[in-house]
């Protein structure tokens, strides 16, 4: 599963950004996620897309699924059809937010069964995501490795 994340801040034409690569990137699923918007903001925002991207949009305020330790992923399996693990590698958007995971406790973790997919989220980019898959995540979810190049 291949998530793509909103730019957190504003982007000059950025709806037409979105549908871009929501056309060209192959995405799953796209985490509509302005922090510094209100719910308000986040709506008028929503309306601009097209249905394409409305039909696979998660307004992320209403998503509860972000975690930082193995412990918060289990307390969700059963809750949520899928939740973020984060940072798997250092973060691209975020300055100074570490890796904070080794990758044998990651994989050890990652093939235990659950009913919850786990995403890989921190530092995420086309040529890791392989060994994101291969660690036994679910899939991955890209932010600043997709819109860096716009800023």
């Amino acid at each position: 599963m291949k998530i793509l994340f909103s730019y957190p801040d504003e982007l000059q034409n950025e709806i037409e950004l979105i549908h871009k690569e929501m056309n060209i990137g192959n995405w799953d699923l796209f985490h509509l996620r302005k922090p510094k918007f209100s719910e308000e903001e986040v709506f008028h925002f929503y309306n601009q897309l097209n249905d394409d991207v409305k039909s696979k949009t998660v307004l992320h305020y209403q998503f509860k699924g972000s975690c930082h330790s193995f412990e918060e992923v289990e307390k969700l399996d059963g809750e949520k059809e899928y939740c973020f693990l984060s940072p798997i590698f250092d973060s691209i958007s975020k300055q100074g937010y570490k890796a904070k995971f080794e990758k044998v406790e990651l994989k050890e973790f990652l093939k235990k069964d659950r009913e919850i997919k786990v995403i890989a989220l921190g530092g995420i980019i086309e040529e890791n995501y392989s060994e994101v898959l291969s660690l036994g995540f679910d899939g991955g979810a890209f932010l600043g490795s997709v819109w860096n190049k716009y800023e």
